[in-house]
């Protein structure tokens, strides 16, 4: 099979990778290898490779011919045949090198296709006049406009190459005939390496070849006697960007991507298809990256100074508007999902709300006036702003509290309710405006709307807002209050929990729901422990009648409405304020109680199981405290599991060899196993395989999770680059990766479980030493370290004396 070997050409960032995926109709972008498909032109199959050269890699003289780089990736570099030249319309220094290539192309005898890519982007906004550029490059055979949107126009670019290519090839035989052809060729390539990629030819009757698919390319050229491309050696000098365009283009060229040369015709036939031979085609691998590179992968023995090419330096981070065109994209992946989810929780580490309101309004408002693009797919990008911003007015209501920015916000809702496709979405952030904004503490963030408006501009406004919002009210139609909108309360991202109390031991249950994370906060600060009930016999006998599943549903209950009591934001602030900060922000309250409730369990378990003075009424506590570990365990509730185990595996308890030995072997031996899985081996290895593999409703393990957060925040720096001025994504991604599954997490609540008054008040109430060496003392006490009897005058309890 015959090989054709087309150069993807263009500046760093022109999009080069993506035109070879659409091109070849890949999956998934190609990698740093090049990439190889069986096309059949005339029912004859050619193994075209495409790979990608960046400008910057090698050095162009517009009056010598091109000197092609010796070596690609450590593998020596495949004669050229054709070249497709990219440049973006988004950015004017992807056309800079342009002339001197194309000169130097043309004096190589290299016949070029001149690409225009990312020309999805309106017109108007365009950095370079794509008609300006055509003008000037008379010496390609075509030029093309591509965009993500239109596959098809790669396809095309790359099959007029191809039949330019073919019909060149077929000329030149039948001017020399094919054995003559043959041995010019032969000899021209005596010392170039066989490619990787036709390490084993494949032959057009080859049992590998797979069934290709039928697509339709371009064909017909005019032929041409002795076609000559050095008609051009230099290209005209042109104001690119449109000022001081000279000469005309040519009429045959159009504004479609489907520009051609005049003439040509479609036909059928013609087949591409990528063959599974593992020999023959190199695998296509996932890549971030644009461009080949080179100087690393080239073998030191190998290296000279011909094949050592600077490589330009890349730029660090990312602008926030590329984020903001990120936050918009067409959601094609979970990936980008969970791209919102994270921008929407981190923003404010690097921008304000009012700046991030103005950047998507005025991406709506650019996307509205552009008269080029279709109506459905304008109302399709329209719904994917408005839906951002929807889902940021309910789940983060409390960024637009400052004056500006709700009021910023109340004109867009205003007029996006004149029209009907987006008067639902524009009902529910008016409700959620009107009932859920309330002041946010600031406190930790580096970005944060400024608050400079008077007491009384906000009093006029709340009251022109309050008059505008009754008339609107009446207006709107009964098809709209038929959508049954949610009450607009700042919910977690679950809907609502609904949790069981019991009155009494017999009473009757009844249930309520906690909607939001004021619900959630109320009830949490009810479960403050109060130190009144002291530890007797009395006490141990209630705790050893209660059943180990109540106490377990209750420990998890509490557990569950502290979790929920966060904001996900606070959780990341935790880590970053310093200790005066924290006790300055109001917003910290619910992450420290949860963190106290965590020691207190702890501190509880000890102190519960060092009650009694005989081991065997403390091995019977231990063994219950044991046994309620397992079913902590099953309620995937790994917060609670961590503290029981913290309480029994703490020096204190960790000692009492004679009560462990007392304990049932069986309960050991399954304790055992919820110590390995909350173990520190391997970085909490087994706890994170768990906690990844939990079904819902699950409650974390929230120390761990803050250590990571911790070392995410502080071990690489939020603004990056020479500037200061671009955004170290990568931190937010290794910050997402904590974030998201704990979200997730509040997601799903715990259904039917229970209030038990008696658990409670035995988990909360108890009076107890919270001093670790308090209780270190009782421990020995109760035994001493040399194993022998307990002293008859401490069996009075005198350890609760200093409480």
């Amino acid at each position: 099979m015959e090989g054709i070997n087309i150069c993807v050409i263009g500046a760093n960032g022109v999009g080069k990778s993506h035109f070879i995926q659409r091109a070849m109709s890949l999956p998934r972008v190609p990698g740093a290898n090049p990439t190889t498909a069986r096309i059949n032109i005339d029912n004859i199959p050619y193994a075209v490779t495409l790979f990608e050269l960046d400008l910057e890699y090698f050095d162009v003289d517009p009056d010598r011919q091109i000197k092609w780089p010796k070596q690609m990736g450590g593998a020596i570099l495949p004669r050229v045949n054709g070249v497709l030249l990219l440049y973006d319309v988004m950015n004017r220094e992807s056309i800079i090198e342009l002339p001197q290539t194309l000169n130097a192309l043309v004096n190589s005898s290299l016949p070029a296709v001149l690409v225009a890519t990312k020309c999805d982007n309106p017109e108007n906004s365009r950095h370079i006049d794509t008609e300006a550029v055509s003008a000037a490059c008379q010496s390609c055979l075509a030029t093309f406009k591509t965009s993500a949107n239109k596959p098809e126009s790669a396809r095309i670019a790359l099959s007029t190459l191809l039949k330019a290519l073919v019909l060149r090839s077929q000329e030149t035989e039948g001017s020399e005939g094919i054995g003559a052809r043959r041995r010019a060729a032969s000899a021209a390539h005596l010392d170039a390496q066989l490619e990787s990629t036709n390490a084993r030819p494949i032959s057009q009757h080859s049992k590998h070849s797979r069934a290709s698919s039928d697509m339709s390319l371009l064909r017909g050229f005019p032929t041409q006697a002795g076609t000559d491309y050095r008609h051009s050696s230099r290209s005209p000098r042109v104001d690119y960007t449109g000022s001081h365009v000279t000469g005309q283009f040519p009429d045959t060229m159009e504004d479609d991507s489907t520009q051609t040369v005049s003439g040509m015709l479609r036909t059928p036939g013609i087949r591409l298809d990528r063959s599974q031979h593992a020999a023959s085609f190199l695998d296509v691998e996932d890549s971030d990256a644009d461009s080949l590179r080179y100087s690393d992968d080239i073998p030191l023995l190998q290296r000279g100074d011909e094949s050592v090419f600077e490589r330009p330096a890349k730029k660090l981070g990312v602008t926030f508007d590329e984020l903001v065109d990120r936050l918009i994209a067409p959601k094609m992946s979970r990936a980008d999902n969970n791209f919102l989810d994270v921008f929407l929780c981190l923003y404010r580490k690097f921008a304000t709300p009012r700046q991030l309101l103005s950047s998507l309004l005025s991406r709506l408002e650019r996307f509205k006036m552009d008269k080029s693009v279709h109506y459905l797919t304008k109302t399709a990008t329209q719904l994917r702003i408005i839906e951002v911003i929807a889902k940021w007015v309910g789940t983060y209501p409390g960024d637009f509290a400052r004056p500006t920015t709700r009021r910023n916000l109340e004109d867009f809702i205003r007029r996006l309710s004149t029209e009907p496709i987006f008067s639902a979405a524009a009902q529910q952030m008016r409700r959620t405006l009107e009932y859920s904004v309330i002041e946010a503490d600031d406190t930790g963030w580096e970005k944060a709307d400024s608050a400079e408006e008077t007491v009384g501009d906000e009093n006029e406004s709340a009251a022109a807002l309050a008059r505008d919002a009754t008339k609107r009210y009446a207006e709107l139609s009964e098809s709209i209050s038929s959508l049954g909108v949610d009450d607009p309360v700042e919910r977690r991202p679950s809907a609502s929990s609904s949790l069981q109390p019991d009155i009494g031991n017999g009473g009757k249950i009844h249930s309520f729901q906690f909607h939001s994370y004021e619900d959630y906060e109320r009830e949490a600060a009810t479960m403050v422990p109060t130190y009144t009930l002291p530890l007797t016999k009395f006490r141990y006998h209630i705790f050893m009648d209660t059943q180990n599943d109540d106490i377990a549903d209750e420990m998890t209950r509490i557990d569950w409405v502290m979790f929920s009591s966060i904001r996900i934001r606070d959780l990341v602030r935790h880590v970053s304020l310093s200790a005066e900060q924290k006790e300055k922000c109001k917003a910290m309250k619910n992450v420290n109680r949860m963190i106290a409730h965590f020691n207190h369990v702890a501190t509880w378990v000890s102190n519960m199981i060092l009650m009694r003075d005989k081991a065997k009424h403390r091995a019977q506590m231990l063994e219950k405290f044991m046994m309620i570990a397992l079913k902590l365990r099953q309620l995937n509730n790994y917060n609670g599991l961590a503290a029981v185990l913290a309480g029994i595996n703490g020096t204190a308890i960790h000692r009492l060899s004679q009560t462990r030995g007392l304990v049932s072997a069986e309960v050991i031996k399954r304790f055992a196993r919820l110590v390995l899985l909350m173990g520190t081996q391997k970085s909490h290895f087994a706890y994170r395989l768990a906690w990844e593999n939990s079904p819902l409703p699950r409650i974390p393990f929230i120390p761990l999770h803050r250590r990571d957060l911790v070392s995410a925040e502080e071990g690489s720096m939020t603004l990056v680059g020479p500037q200061g001025d671009r955004i170290n994504w990568k931190k937010f991604e290794i910050l997402g990766e904590i974030l998201l599954p704990i979200m997730k997490s509040q997601g799903t609540p715990y259904p039917n479980l229970s209030k038990h008054d008696t658990a409670r008040e035995l988990i909360l109430d108890c009076l107890m030493p919270t001093d670790e060496e308090d209780i270190y003392q009782r421990s020995i006490q109760v035994e001493s370290p040399s194993g022998g009897a307990v002293n008859p005058e401490k069996k009075k309890f005198p350890w609760f004396a200093k409480s």
